[in-house]
């Protein structure tokens, strides 16, 4: 269970969570509870029994009574000082309770709770520090600090989830990292954290609100992969699940899932029926948060959108979305995608001067959400690299330290042998000139090698050089391209279309054929000189994009990742990116082949790369002479050898070819 959950960026053409509306067809957020909870505190209970109840009364009060959960906070403190884990407790929950008031407060008093509850052994201390760094990733999120969030959940809270033995926490950190990737449109990855926390969260006493967050995620997330057998599977289980708490939950939510997924089925006229009826009774549940009545409306956009109901998709747009916006709670991903759908409604409108100007407006928005991005991340790497200086001044005072005992050991052994010596000093003399003899040998090949090494490192300096180069005139091309002529070109393209709309001709739609060819043509170009995917979403989704961009009616191309990419710097994914497109690239061109399979995985610090075809393939002595090599191979050759990797290749005639590629990294 974790605190208020925050309303997530609205995303292009994909489904918005809505906050869980209280009122009058569904009753105070966790009665239940605390109708026990009040029960339990008023026996015989221990102080320990007694201020957990306490808190955790105040914890589900916040949901609905602030007061209330104040007094209860208040009273839960007293016992701060009585048994050894009530402090870091206290702290916990009233971190918890400023969630909602004062989050740079908040993440002090659960930072401090951390270190009070680390000294002390137990499940109870374990199970605690899980809950409070759960919240802490969640109080990140609401900073939109995301990849803060997604380090404390994968690194500190779900590691100590699992220490703790707890299936229900355990489930709801899996959550929120699942919402996390969901958030990044990484749907592969969400989907993975989110069923197993279905599994987990399933073996415990759950929250309906938590379990029906996750069912909301995975119905938007499956259908986008076109996963539909688990897609049902979900879709069955999840009437089970709302049958099971009926009048616990919203029926808003219900409504809106099933709009959801009707939208997915291009049943759009049975999508907006349900949607009608969602946006229908989170008005009667109550004063709606006007956050999440607006996002029911940005859904009935994209639906009305989809069929292609410009007039409909615009009224919803502008006079319930962007007018009704709460500024305080947007993120750079709201505005992006009401941009993005306003480009496409006006240019449905045929308004294309409209069109232009949206079309600017999202440019400047996906430039400022990058650039932020990337302060994120420079922030991120900066604690990491801190971290490492001090791991790395520990380990050297440690070795000062066991070389000082080994000298004070030698030294005495040497004492211990000094009558020894002296006895066979003529036996000593001897091997000391033996000894000096292969000393000057080894310092020959000492020097030797040294002379070796040094080549080597100014042969990877200009190769360093070269490739860093080639990358950065690729990007100078491609951003000339995309953001110099390609806005030339478009602006020339709806300037055409305006006056095709006043003066039809054919010879202007000959025009328009040949500027949409143009401008496909020099958007595959910069494309592939520099993917945008690459720079903004990282390796997983630009492999995606490359793969669909390649595929082609005689060859089908299948993808499959493995692990978290995001731990490779962007040097490293550019470099795998150009290797795996090479390797297509040389598939495509002289393979002949139907199917070309392509896996990438990363697995304790290596990376698997493996491309191979059932085409016409080559006899084996080729693959021995590197003179018969053509550019694309060079080029993967080069990289492979740069990243210190290796590389096998195997081929028969008839039969395929299957390269092999591990890097370390």
């Amino acid at each position: 269970m974790e605190a208020r959950c925050k309303i997530l960026p609205i995303l292009l053409l994909l489904c918005l969570l809505v906050s869980s509306a209280k009122g009058e067809q569904v009753q105070r957020p966790y009665q239940a509870e605390i109708d026990s909870l009040e029960k339990i505190i008023k026996t015989d209970l221990n102080i320990e029994e007694k201020a957990f109840n306490i808190f955790e009364l105040s914890f589900y009060y916040s949901y609905s009574d602030s007061a209330t959960a104040h007094s209860y906070l208040k009273q839960g403190l007293l016992y701060k000082n009585e048994f050894p884990v009530a402090n870091g407790m206290g702290k916990v929950y009233e971190g918890l309770f400023y969630m909602d008031y004062d989050l740079p407060k908040a993440i002090r008093l659960f930072e401090e709770a951390d270190a009070e509850l680390a000294k002390i052994e137990g499940n109870k201390a374990k199970w605690l520090r899980a809950k409070l760094l759960n919240n802490m990733a969640s109080a990140y999120q609401w900073q939109d600090k995301h990849i803060r969030m997604l380090e404390i959940l994968v690194n500190r809270a779900l590691p100590m989830a699992k220490e703790a033995n707890d299936d229900i926490i355990t489930g709801n950190i899996l959550y929120k990292i699942g919402l996390n990737f969901w958030n990044n449109l990484q749907y592969t990855e969400a989907n993975k954290y989110l069923l197993e926390s279905l599994e987990h969260l399933n073996k415990g006493k759950y929250d309906p609100y938590t379990m029906n967050e996750v069912y909301k995620l995975l119905v938007v997330s499956l259908n986008a992969m076109d996963d539909s057998v688990m897609s049902e599977k979900v879709m069955l289980n999840y009437e089970k699940f709302i049958k099971r708490h009926k009048g616990s939950l919203p029926l808003s939510d219900y409504h809106f899932v099933h709009s959801v997924y009707n939208r997915f089925k291009k049943n759009y006229d049975v999508s907006l029926i349900h949607m009608d009826k969602s946006i229908e009774y989170l008005k009667k549940e109550g004063e709606p948060n006007p956050r999440a009545l607006t996002s029911l409306y940005y859904q009935r956009a994209l639906i009305n959108l989809n069929k292609e109901d410009f007039q409909a998709a615009f009224k919803d747009l502008n006079e319930y979305v962007e007018k009704r916006m709460d500024i305080g709670y947007t993120f750079f991903q709201d505005s992006l995608n009401i941009a993005i759908a306003y480009v496409k409604i006006y240019e449905g409108l045929k308004d294309y001067k409209k069109a232009m100007e949206w079309v600017k407006k999202k440019d400047v928005l996906q430039d400022t959400m990058y650039n932020r991005r990337i302060r994120e991340s420079i922030m991120d790497y900066e604690v990491k690299y801190q971290t490492l200086e001090k791991e790395s001044e520990i380990l050297s005072l440690k070795t000062e330290r066991e070389k000082t005992e080994s000298d004070i050991k030698n030294t005495r052994i040497i004492i211990a042998l000094v009558a020894i010596i002296l006895l066979l000093i003529g036996y000593f003399l001897f091997k000391n000139h033996q000894k000096n003899k292969r000393l000057l040998q080894q310092q020959e090949i000492n020097n030797n090698q040294k002379l070796l090494e040094e080549k080597q490192k100014q042969k990877l300096m200009s190769l360093d050089a070269m490739l860093h180069g080639e990358e950065k005139e690729r990007n100078r091309l491609s951003r000339d391209l995309h953001d110099g002529l390609g806005s030339i070109l478009a602006s020339i393209k709806y300037k055409i279309l305006d006056s095709q709309l006043s003066n039809p001709n054919d010879k202007v739609n000959s025009i328009l054929v040949d500027m949409d060819f143009a401008i496909t043509e020099m958007r595959r170009i910069s494309h592939n000189l520099m993917p945008e995917s690459l720079r903004r979403f990282g390796l997983a989704v630009s492999l995606g994009d490359l793969c669909k961009s390649l595929q082609n009616s005689n060859t089908k191309i299948e993808l499959q990742l493995y692990g978290l990419f995001n731990v490779l710097s962007q040097e490293q994914q550019t470099h795998i990116y150009r290797i795996i497109q090479e390797l297509i690239y040389n598939s495509l061109k002289h393979s002949e082949a139907k199917h070309i399979l392509v896996q990438c995985s990363v697995e304790d610090n290596v990376v698997f790369i493996t491309v191979e075809d059932d085409g016409k393939g080559f006899k084996s002595d080729q693959i021995m002479d590197d003179s018969k090599d053509g550019v694309g191979l060079t080029n993967v050759k080069i990289r492979v050898n740069y990243l210190h990797g290796k590389l096998d290749i195997r081929s028969e005639v008839g039969k395929g070819t299957s390269i092999d590629i591990e890097i370390l990294v």
